[in-house]
């Protein structure tokens, strides 16, 4: 244990800056002197990024000041640090590059190059107080967009490395039997991630050590009220068998960490489409009556593979899928499935009427030139005709086309595509071409009204039929087993059925969870998740990821529809080669692949991980860095509205409005225009707020104006 000598000792090497919680700076004599916001700022760049350009630092902390102006500022600056210690320079540098002096020393540099070594005694005394481990709390930079980004960065990698100091901390202490300091450290990160299991495996276990079996059974409690409350889960088996041993009042002693088991190829993806047989049938029926087919039923109940391994029997086929939010922004849908289609066929000649419609979708098609809003039938009409020329084009030669999350089509797309499907139905009459076969597949129960109408109609008129997948039954999921070749998998083929109420996801999720624990070939755990859950195993597989990869895949779940890979590395203020790593163990723990998630309650189960706090930030920086790259202004406006920067969105939520109202329907306009209002009212701004209530009014008005197609089906 260290003594308030180690602390002393170091003080009579120089000066000690603070960066971590409240930013000031100690001299070799115990002196505390304060710094403002830019001089810590300074500190804490150098002390991240090391050595770096004097010019860019310059300019990210003075950005729209004069060159001349921004030189005087950062020589003033240097000048009050160095005045401040008595003459001693903290920073060393020359024209072109500045460092951290050997004269100071860093706390979050120190914090930093700890990994895999005792921590230094300022740094060991801050984590177990629990205080002081932020990187500049409270200071902002408001007028400085890019320091601002980066601040947020730097800060998401303290939050990394305080939790990694921790944890190796907390572990080197027990290996040394130094328990009374590893407990400190316990309660404080306990304290601090109340929600965090492995911390709290940790205050437990150290607990009964010290022979207090009260206080760690009381740990216990707090640990399962907390991960009930707030995360809807159970604790993992690890922890509850540390609890029945102390129960037990038995013996305990900490087993090393093994690495996770590679999963089989064959539980990644099924070899055996197992209880699918009666399905299969429909499906083939419907073909032959030349009908649209349905998939439905609860998720995860392998709608996307039959629908996959069918139209793989039929010939050559195409896969496109809506994602959640889109519904939000109007022919998000459709416009990602034009885009896919002419990457399919780039060489593909379209008449010029045809591309100058479309690129009021698509504004790659266009000349740059803005066209006119869609104010009459007759405008409207040829802008869906033309669609339907487009997609007569681009669907000729195609057999099968799945259509993946149909719950998730935006109303404007279902309406753009059934006019469009509607006329290559009455080609077919007219000529030989026959349209592709559309399977689409959605979750059942959770249609929007206007899709889960439309396809009543359909089916009513015999244009198509849905077949409804339930659960397998329990030969079904012995089928699945024996084809998956586990060494003791089958043996659990009733208790599978019975935990998992034989939903295919959930089976191969709880596979995946024995295989990890190694629990496969052992009875049945006595305790899991409870049934009909997948989330609370999906959230123990989180756990398990670095921390760089957990914020990369809690940064796509906020990002929904529009995450890119290639913009993940600016929001993050990571290199591409970390993004790289980050992105290669997601996949290797098959929570994410090609930019999105491998199943819909992947994608929820992350979303939930989020905290409120954490949201903000990462909503911030993903509004910053669209911003940059042109998204369209709803998008801009929905994630500085999560990042609770109101007036940032206000500007944005005015301009899809104004978008919006350029093209049907005129309902979605209407909604923004009514939440800019809102927002304009609430901030005292009421001629502006007027203005926007007439916009709705005026969008209300022609809302319930007939358009193409309003006559016929809607998907």
């Amino acid at each position: 244990m260290e003594s308030r000598d180690g602390v002393a000792a170091e003080r009579q090497a120089g000066w000690h800056a603070r960066v971590l919680g409240y930013a000031h700076l100690e001299g070799p004599d115990g002196q505390r002197v304060r710094m403002d916001r830019r001089a810590a700022t300074l500190l804490a760049y150098l002390g991240v990024e090391g050595p770096s350009s004097k010019a860019a630092v310059s300019l990210l902390l003075w950005p729209d000041s004069p060159p001349a102006t921004v030189r005087n500022n950062m020589r003033q600056l240097l000048r009050r640090l160095r005045l401040g210690c008595g003459g001693t320079d903290l920073v060393d540098g020359d024209a072109q590059r500045l460092g951290l002096s050997p004269h100071v020393t860093l706390d979050l540099a120190r914090l930093k190059g700890a990994a895999g070594r005792p921590l230094p005694p300022d740094v060991l005394q801050a984590l177990r107080q629990g205080t002081g481990v932020g990187l500049l709390p409270g200071v902002h930079f408001d007028d400085c967009d890019e320091l601002s980004r980066w601040l947020d960065g730097a800060r998401a990698a303290v939050e990394g490395w305080v939790r990694s100091a921790r944890e190796a901390e907390v572990q080197r202490r027990m290996d040394t039997r130094d328990w009374t300091t590893a407990l400190a450290l316990a309660q404080a990160w306990v304290q601090h991630e109340p929600e965090s299991e492995q911390a709290g495996r940790h205050l437990i276990r150290l607990h009964y050590l010290l022979g207090d079996r009260g206080a760690a059974l009381a740990a216990f409690e707090r640990l399962r009220t907390t991960l009930s409350h707030d995360l809807g889960v159970s604790p993992m088996p690890e922890t509850l068998a540390l609890v029945r041993g102390i129960e037990k009042d038995a013996q305990w002693m900490a087993a090393p960490s093994s690495p996770r088991p590679a999963l089989p190829m064959s539980v990644l993806r099924p070899p055996v489409l197992a209880g699918r047989r009666h399905a299969l049938r429909q499906l083939q029926e419907g073909l032959e009556a030349g009908q649209l087919l349905f998939i439905t039923g609860d998720a995860g109940s392998g709608k996307t593979r039959l629908a996959e391994e069918f139209a793989a029997s039929v010939g050559t086929w195409f896969r496109l899928e809506a994602r959640p939010g889109d519904q939000e922004v109007p022919y998000a849908s459709q416009t990602r499935a034009l885009r896919a289609y002419l990457a399919r066929r780039p060489g593909l000649s379209m008449p010029d009427w045809v591309r100058t419609e479309l690129s009021r979708i698509l504004p790659e098609l266009g000349n740059a030139a803005a066209l006119p809003p869609l104010t009459s039938e007759a405008d409207a009409l040829r802008f869906y005709e033309a669609h339907a020329e487009a997609m007569r084009l681009l669907h000729e030669g195609d057999e099968v086309i799945v259509v993946d999350d149909v719950q998730y089509w935006d109303q404007a797309s279902a309406k753009l595509f059934m006019y469009s499907l509607t006329r290559m139905m009455e080609q077919k009459h007219a000529a030989a071409a026959r349209p592709p076969l559309f399977i689409d597949c959605y979750r059942k129960g959770e249609l929007p009204p206007y899709s889960e109408a439309n396809v009543r109609k359909l089916v009513d008129t015999g244009l198509a039929r849905v077949i409804e997948l339930g659960p397998l039954a329990l030969d079904a999921v012995r089928e699945l087993l024996a084809g998956l070749e586990l060494p003791g998998a089958e043996p659990h083929a009733e208790a599978l059925t019975r935990y998992t109420g034989g939903n295919p996801l959930y089976i191969v999720e709880t596979l995946k969870h024995l295989i990890e624990t190694d629990a496969l070939q052992k009875d049945w755990p006595r305790r899991l998740p409870p049934p009909g859950r997948v989330g609370p195993l999906i959230q123990r597989r989180l756990e398990r990821l670095s921390p760089l990869a957990r914020l990369t895949a809690q940064l796509a779940a906020r990002a929904d529809l529009h995450f890119r890979a290639a913009l993940a590395p600016e929001a993050l203020q990571v290199s591409a080669a970390e993004l790289h790593e980050a992105l290669t163990e997601l996949e290797a723990a098959q929570l994410l692949v090609a930019e999105r998630f491998t199943h819909d309650l992947v994608f929820e189960a992350v979303h939930a991980s989020v905290s409120d706090s954490a949201a903000c930030f990462l909503h911030g920086r993903l509004a910053r860095t669209f911003e940059r790259d042109g998204a369209p202004a709803i998008v801009l406006a929905h994630h500085w509205m999560e990042a609770g920067q109101e007036e940032r969105a206000l500007p944005f939520l005015l301009a899809a409005a104004h978008s919006d109202e350029r093209l049907l329907p005129k309902g979605q306009a209407a909604g923004h225009y009514a939440r800019a209002a809102a927002l304009l009212e609430a901030a005292g701004r009421a001629r502006e707020a007027a203005s926007a209530r007439e916009a709705e009014a005026r969008c209300r008005q022609t809302e319930a104006t007939p358009t193409p197609g309003s006559s016929g089906v809607e998907r």
